[in-house]
């Protein structure tokens, strides 16, 4: 019963052996219908997601609720967050989370006030953007603006 054994009966090496099952398994993948997607349909997917993420990076500041990307998309909120994590590895609404901290750099680079920031960068306060800001960049926007200020 020990695999090296068997490999050595059909005097096969062991990474020859590995690559015929190997393909012989890909080989039945490919012919097993329910396995493979219809490639019109990974397409509509693909094309569906990335109008989601282009509302989302023009609609960042407001409030985006799943009705509008249901209804720009034609997915159902399940659908989209799974195809959108398979094809840009973050949910929806880690992307516009993302957008918001990027604002909020520029924001506090030119030097606004952080309640200011927070409240231009479509967080619900200053306190909701710090707790986002530090899990993203591992220090508050308080000390990014010091350090900021210091380079300058």
């Amino acid at each position: 019963n020990d695999p090296r054994r068997f490999g050595a009966m059909l005097l096969v090496p062991r990474a020859e052996l590995a690559e015929a099952v190997l393909a012989i398994a890909e080989a039945l993948l490919a012919r097993d219908p329910s396995v493979a997607k219809p490639r019109a349909q990974e397409a509509a997917c693909a094309l569906a997601v990335a109008r989601a993420r282009d509302y989302l990076s023009t609609h960042y500041l407001d409030a985006v609720d799943s009705a509008a990307l249901e209804a720009e998309t034609g997915m159902d909120r399940f659908q989209l967050t799974r195809h959108f994590r398979r094809l840009y590895g973050t949910s929806p609404y880690r992307f516009v989370t993302m957008r918001r901290l990027d604002h909020a750099r520029a924001l506090i680079s030119a030097g606004s006030g952080l309640a200011e920031v927070a409240a231009g960068s479509g967080f619900a306060d200053q306190a909701h953007m710090t707790r986002h800001f530090r899990r993203a960049y591992g220090l508050t926007p308080g000390r990014y603006r010091a350090i900021r200020q210091a380079a300058a």
